[in-house]
């Protein structure tokens, strides 16, 4: 009976803070917004204590701030800690994938893949931005896991909530709309991960890794286009 509370208890902690962490990504809840534990528990069919332990891990990433005396308020968009996760990950995946370049991928590997850039395709031709940054997401996550290096990217989700939501922001600015520059629009990021996978097949890594950095960098430099768009969103 103990047991099997404390697997239920530790379930709905991580639901808790998987769906709060979600809606922050997907401006569910807003930057700036006060949260109350008291109506996110109500919410959510769940006590307090799941999320107050998801509010701490939140915060301990930089996606709420959590003062005394006036409440959780979810942070707003810091180009400082972008900056920081676009660096990171640069850095990581220039590595990772030339380390998927000396052996080649498996065919299972790539068709999954490729199953993975069809179903951002049609999320996009649906407009259906939430699936389509978490199937976006997932192709990057399967790149560290074939090269043995999941660990890491578990590494970088601590520091890559403000990334995030600048990639939504992309997304939701940039793409759905005939008369936006093709260069912002989400449909060029398509067409980069197509590139990737090329590169990839052809165990290329000057071409990948070109592609990939262009790919990471448009993130920063869309951030401050963002920020003279969507001020209310972003920190000082």
């Amino acid at each position: 009976m103990t047991l099997k509370a404390v697997g239920t208890e530790q379930y709905s902690r991580d639901t808790v803070y998987q769906r709060l962490r979600q809606s922050i990504i997907d401006f569910s809840l807003l930057p700036g917004e006060f949260l109350s534990e008291n109506t996110l528990a109500a919410q959510m069919n769940t006590s307090r204590t799941p999320v107050r332990e998801a509010i701490s891990r939140l915060e301990s990433e930089h996606c709420v701030e959590v003062f005394p005396q006036r409440g959780t308020q979810v942070s707003r968009i810091s180009m400082d800690r972008v900056q920081q996760a676009v660096f990171f990950r640069t850095v990581l995946e220039r590595d990772v994938l030339e380390q998927l370049c000396k052996p080649g991928l498996r065919p299972e590997q790539m068709a999954e893949l490729e199953h993975s850039l069809a179903l951002q395709r049609e999320y996009y031709a649906k407009q259906m931005s939430t699936p389509l940054l978490e199937e976006d997401t997932h192709m990057h996550r399967l790149f560290y896991r074939y090269a043995g290096y999941e660990r890491a990217w578990d590494a970088f989700t601590q520091i890559n909530c403000d990334m995030l939501r600048i990639r939504y922001l992309q997304i939701l600015t940039y793409s759905y709309k005939a008369h936006m520059v093709s260069v912002r629009s989400w449909e060029n990021h398509l067409t980069e991960h197509r590139l990737i996978l090329d590169a990839l097949r052809r165990r290329d890594y000057e071409a990948l890794r070109f592609t990939a950095q262009q790919h990471i960098a448009f993130i920063e430099q869309d951030g401050d286009h963002l920020r003279r768009i969507y001020p209310q969103y972003f920190s000082a």
